[in-house]
């Protein structure tokens, strides 16, 4: 019995001594162990936006030699020109390659679309081709040009396209010094034997065309 009892104390004697001896190290290894805290994020400097870039000025585009007539000024009589390419010998069309346009950084290429009726004695190619212009022109907003004409004909039109609404184009384009007739009219703008030639404003899907018209 005495023999336990030495054995059950120097146990108890081990236990307390760990216990003290784990209450002594542990500030020491917990000071080493616990991360710094971090410190404060620095503040960043906000990035102020950039300015939204600003819509190409078409003047140089799309000026016309005349504001009463359709006369054409020869940068624009170029573009329509190469919008559509047309061989010599069969007058057949197709569409026309990358355009260079002031004010862009790259070139732009038309679309083209090609109708053909025949029949008896009837043989009718009607050729479409527009050409996506985004800008502005005379403080409208311009979404593009279209070119439309009969193939070995001459009857045929261009159009200035324009998102904003059909009244508000003819209005600014009166107050500049155009000549036009109440929307969805022509008027008569030509005086040359034979051939008939209309301005007007038409309504167009998602908003209005300067329409210059001849035939």
């Amino acid at each position: 019995m005495m023999r336990r009892a030495i054995v059950v104390a120097v146990l108890a004697l081990l236990l307390i001594l760990g216990g003290v001896m784990i209450l002594v190290l542990r500030p020491w290894a917990s000071s080493g162990d616990e991360a710094q805290p971090s410190p404060p994020p620095s503040p960043v400097a906000k990035q102020a936006r950039p300015a939204p870039p600003q819509p190409v000025d078409l003047g140089a585009v799309l000026g016309l030699q005349s504001l009463v007539d359709c006369s054409q000024s020869p940068v624009l009589a170029s573009v329509l020109e190469q919008m559509v390419r047309i061989d010599p010998r069969t007058f057949e069309s197709r569409r026309g390659g990358p355009i260079g346009i002031p004010g862009y950084d790259r070139p732009l290429v038309p679309t083209f679309e090609r109708i053909r009726e025949t029949g008896a004695n009837l043989d009718i190619r009607a050729v479409t081709a527009d050409l996506g212009l985004s800008g502005r022109w005379q403080g409208l907003a311009v979404t593009g040009l279209r070119r439309s004409f009969y193939e070995e004909s001459d009857a045929g039109s261009f159009e200035i396209r324009f998102a904003d609404p059909p009244e508000r184009v003819r209005e600014t384009l009166v107050r500049n010094g155009f000549s036009l007739p109440p929307v969805g009219e022509l008027r008569d703008a030509g005086d040359e034997p034979g051939i008939t030639v209309a301005i007007g404003v038409e309504r167009i899907e998602g908003g209005a065309a300067l329409i210059c018209a001849t035939g």
